[in-house]
């Protein structure tokens, strides 16, 4: 498992990932028409304090989602959000996202740009939230959020990152 800048090429897995209602189901259903697109442009657009990673995995580097670290607003500050999106069957219940998320993290830290990253995840997901704590977050409490312009109850996760960095053999892809 590896990670690479997010591109053009991707625009299918982006399209693909917020249309998918499995995919979506804790971020408020699938995306209706255009919001996708707008998605992608956002990742193409990010800027220099946004990181926005395919995770490539398998046979030929197989595109199995996206992960990111990315500026956005909460509390009334400008915050380093972490955003993770898995294709069904390819990433999701294998250790995928964990490694993925681990990886994202050391190149963030690495870039002493940021000194904590948070996570909002609903309420229900318990898997997100599994990936979470494996990752090093500590849950802070419940808070309203939206994905896109649609509210949602979630769990407010945090990573101090100002904390010993990992070393090199902790920032491992997942097993077989």
């Amino acid at each position: 498992m590896r990670l690479r800048p997010y591109a053009e090429e991707d625009r299918w897995l982006t399209m693909e990932l917020e249309g998918d209602p499995e995919v979506m189901q804790h971020l408020g259903g699938a995306a209706p028409d255009g919001r996708a697109d707008r998605v992608h442009e956002q990742r193409l657009n990010g800027g220099s304090m946004a990181w926005y990673r395919t995770i490539l995995d398998g046979p030929g580097d197989s595109p199995a989602g996206v992960v990111a670290v990315f500026h956005s607003t909460w509390g009334g500050r400008t915050i380093a959000e972490l955003g993770i999106m898995l294709r069904p069957g390819l990433g999701q219940r294998h250790g995928l996202g964990a490694g993925a998320v681990r990886l994202i993290v050391a190149e963030v830290q690495a870039s002493k740009l940021v000194r904590e990253i948070h996570a909002f995840i609903g309420t229900g997901n318990r898997a997100a939230a599994a990936v979470a704590r494996r990752t090093g977050f500590v849950k802070t409490g419940p808070c309203d959020v939206d994905y896109e312009g649609v509210p949602m109850r979630s769990e407010h996760w945090l990573l101090d990152l100002t904390e010993t960095p990992p070393k090199p053999s902790d920032v491992r892809a997942p097993g077989p």
